[in-house]
């Protein structure tokens, strides 16, 4: 009875023992799979932004960003400078009709408000 307990305890502890951190692992890998790894988890994907401001005058932009944030505190604003103008644009919108319905809802509240294709950040989930 104990040589069959004891011819089952010992393939049990061969399984048991290197899990026990007695042994040690070592991945060999390509380098190219990182990179592809770190380009998969990018933070922006293709989407639309709305232009509802550009001056030469940073102070008019300003007070446009903060008209706009006070309407919609969720919705993120960028402000980017190309001589001689500073533009804003606002949202992440990963649709068309999404960045259509801020147009439609500011139309008119705002100097310009154009849809322009470019990266996103990925929309906010609160």
């Amino acid at each position: 009875m104990k040589s069959r307990i004891i011819r089952r305890i010992i393939p049990l502890a061969v399984l048991v023992i290197p899990s026990l951190g007695l042994t040690q692992i070592t991945i060999d890998a390509d380098p190219r799979i990182e990179k592809l790894i770190s380009k998969k988890s990018t933070k922006q994907v293709a989407g639309y932004r709305l232009q509802i401001c550009f001056d030469s005058d940073k102070s008019i932009v300003d007070e446009a960003r903060n008209r706009f944030v006070s309407m919609y505190p969720k919705i993120d604003t960028y402000m980017t400078f190309e001589a001689p103008n500073f533009n804003l644009m606002v949202g992440d919108f990963r649709s068309m009709i999404e960045a259509e319905k801020i147009q439609e809802e500011i139309f008119g509240q705002f100097t310009v408000a154009n849809i322009h294709k470019t990266m996103i950040n990925l929309p906010r989930v609160d």
